[in-house]
């Protein structure tokens, strides 16, 4: 059957090639720049990770860094478990391709920390932020943006528009995948909390390129139990740009006001 790279989930498919080595097609149409975006690579590495684990045993943290662009192609993750314990394992992934003299090179990383649910008394979230209904935003269609991959979302912004010259680095809206997943996972979200631009864009007055270099996924439980129909709203602040590198932190809210992910970034202000 012929691959279908519109849909995330096949998008970002692995296939074993040993116990700690799994194979990845990374498809053209996913770019941002010249290679893929990050919220497909990191995908892409979250379901490597989730091979080595049980579904009671979720992620619940991951940090990862894209140090060189991941070109469309063949790639090798390679994982290793640094510590399985009674309820919580970290595990790592490297992502390799060969580079034009054909040479390995290891292009993404992540480490990814799994843990049971943990029978302690403590629990809150932050206040949720006024949510606007979803069913009244407009919709902004991602083919109507540049980068390829973002044809593949649908937004809804309802924050500053990009390139106004604003007072804040700030992006609010509601963020779907453009073909409905079956089921919204941990790669998903990774996707999904990635796909809105830069928040530097709203104190801009044209566009400028940027990578992003660092990047870092908290989940909460909310997580588990989205309904793929509904599209979550994005929310995120920009903290610091100095010597080309921007600060910034992202969030996912489900449309019941749950929390859902927090994701701190780091972006490569390319000029």
């Amino acid at each position: 059957m012929e691959r279908d790279v519109n849909d995330f989930a096949e998008a970002t498919r692995v296939e074993k090639i040993a116990d700690d080595r799994w194979g990845a097609s990374i498809p053209e149409g996913w770019e941002q720049g010249r290679g893929a975006f990050g919220g497909l690579v990191v995908g892409t590495l979250i379901r490597a990770l989730e091979k080595l684990e049980e579904p009671e045993r979720p992620l619940r943290a991951l940090s990862a860094e894209i140090p060189s662009p991941v070109l469309p192609g063949h790639a090798e993750i390679r994982l290793t478990t640094l510590r399985r314990g009674s309820g919580l394992s970290s595990h790592e992934a490297h992502l390799v391709q060969k580079d034009d003299a054909g040479e390995e090179a290891i292009v993404a990383r992540a480490s990814g920390v799994f843990g049971k649910a943990r029978d302690v008394d403590l629990g809150w979230q932050p206040e949720p932020p006024a949510l606007p209904d979803w069913r009244e935003a407009n919709v902004l269609e991602g083919r109507a943006l540049p980068p390829p991959f973002a044809r593949h979302y649908r937004f809804r912004p309802t924050g500053p528009a990009p390139f106004a010259g604003g007072a804040e680095a700030v992006v609010e809206g509601w963020v779907e995948l453009a073909r409905p997943a079956e089921r919204i996972g941990a790669p998903e979200l990774a996707g999904l909390i990635d796909a809105y631009w830069p928040s530097f864009f709203a104190r801009s007055r044209a566009p400028r390129p940027a990578a992003t270099v660092a990047f870092m996924l908290h989940l909460t439980p909310a997580a588990a139990r989205l309904d793929p129909s509904e599209p979550l709203f994005f929310r995120s602040r920009g903290h610091q740009v100095a010597e080309g590198y921007l600060f910034e932190r992202r969030e996912l809210w489900s449309p019941r006001g749950e929390l859902v992910a927090l994701n701190p970034q780091t972006f490569c202000i390319i000029r």
